[in-house]
Parts: C-alpha cells; sequence; structure tokens
C-alpha cells in the first residue's frame, strides 16, 4: 500500500480532522508559575540549541514568558514546551474536563541491526525490539506491512528514504513504542524521508524526531508526515524540517499530539502545479499542542482543526512564528459540516504573526478564528501586516472568546532569519523549481 496515495485518500481521512488545545491559565494567555514549581531549564533548548537562537527571540509578545524563562512542567521529548502553561494539561475549566498531556514512551530494544536495503528494512522492521540504522540511501517507498513494535529507526545524515509506511490500515495493525529519528535524540541530526505515514489502526506512542521531510510520495505533491489511524495516542512531532509543494501534514483521531520545534514550509508550488489548492501546514487531530515551530506556506491555514463529536477537544498553538504573505490564513477552527459539535477549548497565544494578503487581487481574506470553538483565547499575540483588532472582533465565535487581550498589530514587515534548525527550502525537492511559486494573482508584500 503506497503511503498517502491519492488526494481523494487524504480528503476522505479529513473527516478525522482536529484536535486539542492549550493555553494559558488566565485570560492573558500566561500560566504563572509559582517559585516552589519552576525548575530553571537554563539556556538550551529541546535541541540543545541556544535559547537565543528560537525564531520568535526577536520579539516577545505582551505578557508571554521570554525564551529564557524558567519551565516547570518540562515535555519529556521537548523540554523547552512547558506543560504548566497548557491550561486543559493543568485543570478543569470552562473549556471543559482536564486532560493531561503524555509523552510517547520510547522504543525499549533489545538488538541492534544495519540495514542497506528496502526488503531488509521491511524484513527486519518487524521484528519487536529492533533498534535499526539505515546504512545506504533508499529509493522507494518502504512499509512494514503488519504491526510493528519497539522499533528504533535511525535514518543518519546523507541517508535517504523514499518513504515509509508504518503498520497496514486493513486488515487492522496495532503497533506501540516507534520511534523514527536522526543519530541523535532530541536533535536535529538525520538524513531525509520522503513522507512517514503512521497506518496501523490502532496506534500508541510514535515519535517523529530531527529527520528532514520532502513530503514525496511518487507524485511530488505528498504530505511530509500522515497519521492515518483510526485510533491514535501519544504521538510527538519534534525537532523536524519539511519542505511540502502541496499540505504538508494531517492527522487523524489523535489525543497528545505535540508538535514542537519544526521548521515547515508548505504550498511550495503553485495550485496549477500541483493541480489542487491545498497548502495547510498542519491540519486535524483530537488533542493538539502546536509550541515553538515556525511554519510557513498559503491557502487553507498555517492550523486548522475542525470538531467532531469529541467532549474533549483541546487546541493549544504557541510561542510558534507563522507566516503567510501570499492569503494571510495563519489559525482557524471551523465546522466543515452542519450540526457539528462545537470544538471545546482553543488557544492560540504568544505567536508572532507575519500575514499579508491583497484582497483588490482576487485573494482570500486573512484568517486568525476560531468561530466553531465554545472557548477560545486568541490573545498576546505580534501581527505584521493586514490582521487588525476589528477585524478580530468581527470574526469572533458566539461562545466564551477574548480576541483582543495583549494582541499587537504592526505594518508587514519581513520575517526574521530561519534559527538553527534552518530554512527547510534547503532541501530539495527533486523536480524543476516553478517559475512562480504562488498563483499571480495573490502577489506577495
Amino acid at each position: 500500500m503506497r503511503a498517502q496515495g491519492t488526494r481523494a485518500r487524504a480528503i476522505a481521512l479529513s473527516v478525522w480532522l482536529i484536535a486539542c488545545d492549550g493555553g494559558t491559565i488566565d485570560d492573558a494567555g500566561v500560566a504563572p508559575l509559582t517559585d516552589a514549581a519552576a525548575r530553571d531549564a537554563g539556556d538550551r533548548d529541546a535541541g540543545g540549541r541556544d535559547a537565543g537562537d528560537r525564531d520568535a527571540a526577536i520579539v516577545t509578545p505582551t505578557g508571554c514568558p521570554a525564551p529564557d524563562a524558567p519551565v516547570a512542567e518540562p515535555y519529556a521529548l521537548y523540554p523547552a514546551l512547558d506543560l504548566a502553561r497548557v491550561p486543559f494539561h493543568v485543570a478543569d475549566g470552562p473549556w471543559g474536563a482536564r486532560r493531561a498531556i503524555e509523552a510517547p514512551a520510547v522504543p525499549v530494544t533489545t538488538r541492534r541491526v544495519s540495514v542497506a536495503t528496502a526488503a531488509e528494512l521491511e524484513r527486519e522492521g518487524l521484528v519487536p525490539g529492533s533498534e535499526i540504522t539505515v546504512t545506504a540511501s533508499i529509493d522507494r517507498t518502504v512499509t512494514l506491512l503488519g504491526d510493528v513494535t519497539d522499533l528504533d529507526l535511525i535514518v543518519p545524515t546523507g541517508v535517504r528514504v523514499g518513504g515509509l509506511n508504518l503498520g497496514r490500515a486493513s486488515p487492522p495493525s496495532t503497533s506501540r513504542r516507534v520511534r523514527v529519528r536522526g543519530t541523535t535524540p532530541g536533535a536535529h541530526s538525520g538524513g531525509v524521508i520522503g513522507q512517514v505515514v503512521f497506518f496501523s489502526a490502532d496506534f500508541e506512542d510514535a515519535i517523529l524526531d530531527g529527520v528532514d521531510l520532502d513530503a514525496r510520495d511518487g507524485d511530488r505533491h505528498g504530505l511530509a508526515w500522515y497519521i492515518a489511524t483510526q485510533r491514535g495516542a501519544r504521538f510527538a512531532i519534534v525537532n523536524n524540517r519539511a519542505h511540502a509543494a502541496a499540505a504538508a501534514s494531517l492527522h487523524g483521531p489523535v489525543t497528545d499530539l505535540v508538535i514542537a520545534g519544526n521548521h515547515v514550509v508548505s504550498g511550495a508550488r503553485s495550485r496549477a502545479s500541483n493541480g489542487y489548492p491545498e497548502g495547510w501546514s498542519l491540519r486535524g487531530g483530537r488533542r493538539l499542542v502546536v509550541f515553538g515551530n515556525r511554519l510557513e506556506g498559503n491557502r487553507y491555514h498555517r492550523v486548522r482543526v475542525h470538531p467532531e463529536d469529541d467532549p474533549t477537544e483541546y487546541a493549544w498553538i504557541a510561542d510558534n512564528v507563522l507566516v503567510d504573505p501570499y492569503e494571510a490564513r495563519i489559525v482557524w477552527a471551523a465546522a466543515l459540516s452542519d450540526g457539528a459539535s462545537p470544538w471545546d477549548g482553543f488557544w492560540a497565544v504568544c505567536n508572532v504573526v507575519y500575514a499579508h494578503s491583497d484582497t483588490t487581487r482576487g485573494c482570500l481574506g486573512w484568517s486568525f478564528e476560531a468561530p466553531a470553538a465554545s472557548y477560545a483565547r486568541l490573545t498576546n499575540n505580534v501581527f505584521y501586516g493586514v490582521v487588525d483588532e476589528a477585524g478580530l472582533r468581527a470574526r469572533a465565535g458566539s461562545g466564551d472568546q477574548d480576541v483582543t487581550t495583549g494582541n499587537t498589530y504592526h505594518p508587514w514587515e519581513d520575517p526574521p532569519p530561519w534559527g538553527a534548525l534552518g530554512d527547510p527550502r534547503d532541501i530539495a525537492l527533486g523536480d524543476p523549481p516553478d517559475p512562480h511559486p504562488q498563483d499571480p494573482m495573490c502577489p506577495g508584500p
């Protein structure tokens, strides 16, 4: 079965979209830290980089922690993420019941193996308890067709794997404790993978850490990663770079999904080139934390979620640099069908946003909104470009929403240079570059 097959497959699975929450304990979007609870995180972030290298360090939004602030409750796989700031993690509230974020368990391995071919990896990867290092590039997609248990898969710098399918959708398989990474856990230290698809119908404890992804599946416009499971829990996507011709990721009904410290460029090819318009960065999930990333792209948002019939759908989107210089589509929590239940809690706080759109040229208007959320805090963000307070108020949903506190607004200026992780556009897409990366009717600033 091919990793992300067709667009129809991706859109069919988008019915799962959505999830998650985050935020701050108070309305200002910042969880207060007590001296007793605070732990000095020092001057290093999860990947071992200096805090000063973070993209957002150029500006700290009003009322938000500085990059070197103490971390009270570090997330195990990205310690710069302070779970004590995530409202639904620490308490019940007007958003609903408390749901504590749990990190994935790492694989428990009992043997080490090196592989150099797709056939070797497909055979050895199904042996439980394997640490496997790929020693030579593999042109095609590798499919582990069955249950995948306690697999630690290392793709070193200089090695490329065409794609990776983990598990089997039908007949359904079960996968537990799977990590795909570079040579050093917790750091960007790996080679290139076309895309990674988590296929098992039941998938728990998955980690994608420190690799590059070029989102190729044979059609040159696949997803960088795709959580295609029917039930998923405890996923961490950390320290990666992704360069996608179209949309970058799609997430099924997964809880405790943490996406942190990644650099992603999506929508790198024009719609005419791809044959369809999708260019979002992150889409879907049920309970989601999006922290400390730089996400850049065009149509259909940097982060988007859509409610399903679940009483604890939460999304916390914080401390990111979010860029759309063409259509200003940034974050969105919206129902895709009539009668859908509301999204329970949605936070977009402490982000630095670069958003431009020229609606006089027929381009989409800007979007930073959560119309489907019964509780939302879109606060303490810094906006460069077209987003303004009046527009945020006009777009606010009917629930308990604060869309203005602590936000500041500035004319467009160019985003800062990419931080230590680097520019995802350095990852070649494998075919000639488009003469124009966007539709001509949507020029940049």
